[in-house]
């Protein structure tokens, strides 16, 4: 390479031609899988340092958080129906899943009623990868706050049951939570 070669226009460029080689697909994929190794990373390094305690604590906190950014984040960027409802809701949820990752949990939706609806999670990446860490039973569920997060993101008033806490399928019970949507008042 020359000097001008080195400019950062230059090198982003460069890395753009590179990148370009990817699909979509591609990208998408990289983007997901290289999340998922940070918050492995983080989760085992707030755990090595604090105790897993600490590290569940400040998962479900970090990714209900998140979940409201994500949410609010994904209402401007896509054209979604204002979410009203349960199935208003379900679209918003299943369009997030969709965004991050659809292949990372494989579940069930079974509606209750006009208001309730029952996940059961049949497969789930976090439960895979602290089983393989070897502190499921330690481990607190993350995903179910980051879904409650949405929910808080799209300001929709809701009830779930069970309380989330210790990860279900770790106890060896199904992984199954109802929520209830409180419908918006009408305008």
């Amino acid at each position: 390479m020359d000097g001008d070669s080195l400019t950062p226009e230059a090198l982003r460029d460069q890395a753009a031609a590179s990148l370009s080689a990817l699909s979509q697909e591609q990208r998408e994929r990289l983007l997901i899988e290289n999340w998922m190794a940070h918050d492995a990373r983080w989760f085992n390094a707030v755990a090595g340092e604090y105790g897993l305690t600490v590290a569940n604590r400040l998962n479900k906190r970090a990714v209900y958080e998140l979940g409201q950014v994500e949410a609010r984040r994904l209402g401007r960027a896509v054209p979604l129906s204002p979410v009203t409802d349960r199935d208003s809701y379900l679209l918003a949820q299943e369009t997030m899943i969709s965004l991050l990752g659809p292949q990372l949990l494989s579940y069930e939706l079974m509606p209750i009623g006009d208001e309730e609806f029952q996940i059961e999670v049949r497969d789930c990446f976090a439960f895979r990868n602290v089983s393989r860490a070897g502190i499921a039973a330690q481990y607190e569920c993350g995903i179910v706050p980051r879904l409650l997060g949405w929910l808080e993101g799209l300001g929709v008033a809701h009830a779930i049951t069970p309380t989330p806490g210790p990860c279900l399928r770790a106890q060896g019970q199904p992984c199954s939570y109802t929520i209830r949507v409180v419908p918006a008042p009408a305008s």
